[in-house]
């Protein structure tokens, strides 16, 4: 049967970690260009792993290019704020309002691990600027410092308190929906959207507010959101109030969900079966992959570093499995700051997951579908050429960074690389590995894996801490990486992958650790070529 209207075009914003620097966070901000703005210090953002006091203008930006293509809907994909601040939370909603009553934009929002927690919220803390190279803490926590500000809008809220400011995008029903349900009923009424949460012991059950929703926002379209937030109880922990009373949703996602949240299995099964009986064209997002990104099936994440976050939150294949027996065959989500197209294919059907890129690391953009019944195309819009604020750049020169204002691309890419060599090198790397790669070049790593290369010059200027670095993009950012290493480098990483050895065992030798490495950047590749096709 030919689907309703269409093609459908909408975007999807994930992780856009929205902070406004206009906020009142207990009026703690250093004074720009004569106005006070809760920025973090330069100190904290240049290894960390997202841009924060960019944030706000990165969003304008993608928002203000959506209205100017002509796009209508607009799906957020969760951690759509910095971590769930009530100020933040309000400064969002102010923002949505006025691209819906200016533009004509629709929001379609579902939250992430960074919006909201559990049933009564937790305490939030950083640290803000007050002048050039110096912070003070800021936190909700009346108990946490006695020299901290104490503000209550730093406070992460729970559900449903922290999904009221957001209501009027998709997460309660509107006067202009043309279908709206959970997976309860027809009620948008949060006592109408529980579920019980039990521990895996059994010792301990809340009741908690499941937020997803199935929404028809124009004739044909159906976007299923999924709440794929998993609260799980902590064994013996039986006070709601207290964020330890609930294991880390971050690292929970599907796989936590089908223990914790079975009821939504069949809730998804009934929406693909109506979708394909009503002619609907069906897009169904979460925050959280349900694929694994990085077609890892060799374990090299976990052989070469252990219980990185990036295991810890990838998904078990019991997740597109139990999807595909639903009748799910798209899915895009967040999470994982990555940019991948990943399926599975079993006897039953085929699972295709967009991972989506974040809008503010690196690469930094959103994305764009195109869909009209089972066949969705889905595109990433890089935000790499936004313009510097010449006052963030002012201020971070002030606090002694040399480098000027970079484009926003480039500047994620700096603080990528930064990361990558301050902090995951040292903390993941065997160290003497690490001591020993510091002062090498790629033509040097050749030699030690006992190899021999013809573009020995290439690899001679080529510093190997860099080359992690850029392998490391590759893995994370796919084709939009390409455009911020040098094409010489490319063909020296490629030449690199050959030597990969997916069955080497990392623990034996600095080579076997190498080769290993090597084949994940192998894999890196394949995934990029079947992308250009």
């Amino acid at each position: 049967m030919m689907a309703q209207g269409g093609p459908h075009r909408i975007a999807i914003i994930a992780d856009a970690h929205f902070h406004d620097p206009t906020g009142d966070f207990g009026g703690i901000g250093v004074e720009v260009a004569g106005e006070r703005l809760a920025l973090r210090s330069w100190r904290d953002v240049e290894s960390a792993p997202r841009a924060v006091n960019e944030s706000a203008a990165a969003l304008r930006a993608a928002l203000e290019r959506i209205v100017a293509s002509g796009i209508r809907h607009v799906i957020l994909a969760g951690d759509y704020t910095d971590d769930g601040q009530a100020e933040t939370v309000r400064r969002l909603a102010m923002l949505l309002h006025h691209f819906q009553a200016d533009h004509g934009l629709r929001f379609h929002a579902i939250p992430g691990n960074h919006d909201a927690y559990g049933p009564h919220g937790k305490h939030v803390s950083t640290r803000l600027m007050t002048a050039p190279g110096r912070t003070v803490l800021v936190t909700s926590d009346p108990d946490l410092d006695p020299a901290a500000v104490v503000s209550a809008a730093m406070r992460c809220e729970g559900m449903p308190a922290a999904l009221l400011p957001m209501a009027a995008f998709g997460l309660f029903r509107q006067p202009w929906h043309l279908h709206w349900e959970t997976p309860f009923g027809s009620s948008d009424a949060p006592g109408d959207r529980m579920h019980d949460a039990t521990a895996a012991d059994g010792s301990v059950t809340h009741r908690l507010m499941d937020a997803s929703y199935l929404v028809e926002p124009e004739p044909g379209l159906w976007l299923l959101l999924i709440d794929a937030n998993v609260f799980e109880p902590r064994p013996g922990r039986r006070d709601p109030t207290r964020k330890q009373a609930f294991l880390d949703p971050a690292d929970a996602g599907w796989t936590a969900l089908l223990r914790v949240k079975p009821f939504l299995l069949p809730w998804i099964a009934s929406v693909t079966a109506r979708a394909r009986a009503s002619d609907k064209t069906l897009v169904t997002v979460s925050h959280y992959p349900v694929l694994d990104p990085f077609e890892d099936t060799a374990g090299s994440e976990a052989a070469l570093f252990g219980q990185t976050a990036f295991v810890r939150r990838t998904p078990t294949p019991a997740v597109g499995q139990a999807l595909i027996g639903a009748g799910l065959n798209w899915h895009a989500g967040g999470h994982l700051h990555v940019t991948a197209t990943t399926r599975m294919v079993t006897g039953s059907g085929t699972l295709t997951n967009a991972a989506l890129p974040s809008l503010v690391s690196f690469a930094p953009g959103y994305t764009v579908i195109e869909a009209r019944g089972d066949t969705i195309r889905a595109m990433t819009v890089p935000l790499d050429d936004l313009p510097a604020d010449p006052r963030l750049t002012a201020l971070y020169a002030d606090e002694g960074r040399e480098a000027p204002g970079l484009p926003f691309g480039d500047f994620l890419a700096a603080q990528y690389r930064s990361r990558i060599r301050n902090i995951r090198i040292p903390t993941l790397w065997p160290k003497e590995l690490a001591s020993r790669l510091a002062p090498m070049s790629v033509r040097d790593l050749v030699a030690l894996l006992g190899e021999t290369t013809e573009d020995a010059a290439a690899g001679a200027s080529y510093p190997v801490i860099e080359m992690i670095a850029d392998a490391c993009m590759l893995r994370e950012a796919g084709l939009n990486a390409l455009r911020h290493i040098d094409p010489e480098r490319v063909r020296c990483l490629r030449d690199l992958a050959g030597w990969g050895d997916a069955a080497a065992d990392p623990h034996t030798s600095h080579p076997a650790f190498l080769r290993r490495f090597l084949s994940v950047l192998a894999v890196s590749f394949r995934r990029i070529d079947q992308a250009e096709q």
